[in-house]
């Protein structure tokens, strides 16, 4: 029995409300629940730019979604992708003091460990691989 199309909310081509995938634009489930990729709560207000649950970051850059054209319709952030870093702060003016201080090392945080689901490595503090959502040990 066929049934009604429906618009992806990513392109907006008509589709089948049961796709794992839209064929036009890639989106995986485009008309499943937006969630949070660090705690998969449901992202209930597309407005919200942090999880009310963990705090982690719902927004990410339009540039890092393939094939969505302008970003994503909801403003949820797409499994698997995380919020880019903080831009480098500006250089500090040059002043006539003959002390300047060296620039601090930049350590980058060790990973917590892989998951035990896929192998992928787990940023520090994570509870959910974000590649395949399995939950961290």
């Amino acid at each position: 029995m066929p049934t009604f199309k429906h618009p992806c909310p990513f392109c907006g081509k008509f589709i089948d409300k049961i796709v794992s995938a839209c064929p036009y634009c890639g989106q995986l489930e485009p008309f499943a629940p937006k969630r949070c990729v660090n705690c998969r709560k449901i992202v209930e207000d597309p407005a919200w730019v942090v999880c009310p649950s963990c705090g982690a970051s719902l927004t990410m850059p339009v540039a890092a979604a393939p094939g969505a054209g302008s970003g994503t319709a909801a403003g949820g952030t797409a499994a698997g992708q995380a919020a880019p870093p903080p831009p480098p702060p500006p250089p500090a003016a040059a002043s006539t003091s003959p002390q300047t201080q060296p620039p601090a090392p930049a350590v980058a945080p060790a990973p917590a460990g892989t998951c035990a689901g896929c192998g992928a490595p787990l940023p520090a503090g994570a509870r959910f691989c974000t590649i395949c959502g399995t939950m961290a040990s």
